[in-house]
């Protein structure tokens, strides 16, 4: 439950960033992207970073990597595995562990290459797809937000 509201209170905060809204999105969607990947840990750390380089929003940036957290991750990382492996045509036992956290890489690390491609692979993919409609959908509330905050 707990884990629940720091997720909906991290997404409200969002739209409480200041800043030009496509910076903020750009950030947001940065961080959608880099939530799909296998790296949990080290997510929000990889997308302070990179906004921090690209120039984009980091706060919205460290907020999008929360689409993968302990209660979705395992659904997340264990489709993304199963579209690379698919793509790559891997045969693989490997398993997703029932609970994503800073041990998840270094199981990966000991299943071998195979998985971690794989995982990179789908994480990829629908790393992309998350930044796409991350983008649009934060672009669009947070333009409607300050297009309301002009007419009051």
């Amino acid at each position: 439950m707990k884990i629940q509201m720091l997720k909906i209170d991290g997404v409200k905060r969002l739209f409480v960033l200041n800043g030009d809204p496509k910076v903020v999105a750009r950030g947001f969607a940065l961080g959608s992207f880099v939530g799909m990947l296998p790296f949990p840990g080290f997510q929000m750390l990889i997308s302070a970073v990179l906004a921090s380089l690209l120039r984009f929003h980091k706060g919205a940036a460290i907020a999008g990597v929360f689409n993968t957290n302990v209660v979705t991750g395992v659904f997340v990382f264990a489709f993304n595995y199963w579209l690379g492996k698919k793509i790559l045509g891997i045969d693989s036992s490997f398993h997703i562990p029932k609970q994503i956290n800073i041990g998840f890489a270094k199981t990966v690390i000991e299943a071998g290459s195979d998985v971690f491609l794989s995982l990179l692979l789908g994480g990829f993919i629908t790393g992309i797809l998350a930044m796409f409609l991350g983008y649009y959908v934060s672009l669009s509330i947070l333009t409607r937000k300050i297009k309301s905050k002009n007419e009051d």
